[in-house]
Order: C-alpha cells, then structure tokens, then sequence
C-alpha cells in the first residue's frame, strides 16, 4: 500500500467537507476516518475516487455554495463636493 493513499484520501475528503462550509471537529474527522477504512476494505484502487463520491451521500452540506454575483448595492456619498 502507498503511504500516502489514506492519507490523502482523508486529507481531500476533510477539504471538501470544511470548503462545503462544515466544521472539521473531531467527531466529523471520525466519520470521514470511518468512511474511508470502508472504501479501504473494497482495496486501494481508486480510493480516493470511491471516498469523494461517497462523500455527499454521508455527509449533508448546505445547498448552495455558489459566490453572488455582485457584492450587494449601497446607496450613499462617495464624498464629491465634502468640505467645500
């Protein structure tokens, strides 16, 4: 077994998790640990493929995670004429 194959399957696994705006607490390092020992038990090809699309299966996250389009509109005084 490499090395680093379960490593980087709960490295990569725990960076989805915290980008899909979770808490990377020890319980939920726990579950992603567990969830990638039962993708470990079907062998280590493709295991981190296995882990990463089982992820949204087993772990809820929000809806959406896309970015505004646009920073929201404030009306006000840019400060042209201030002072005069």
């Amino acid at each position: 077994m490499s090395d680093n194959l379960v490593e980087d399957a709960l490295g990569r696994a725990l960076a989805y998790l915290r980008l899909a705006g979770l808490d990377a607490d020890p319980a939920l390092t726990r579950r992603a640990l567990r969830l990638v020992d039962e993708m470990l038990e079907q062998g280590e090809d493709g295991l981190v493929e296995r882990v990463m699309t089982a992820l949204p299966e087993r772990f809820p996250v929000p809806e959406s995670l896309e970015p505004m389009g646009a920073p929201p509109v404030h009306r006000g005084a840019i400060g042209y004429g201030v002072g005069r």
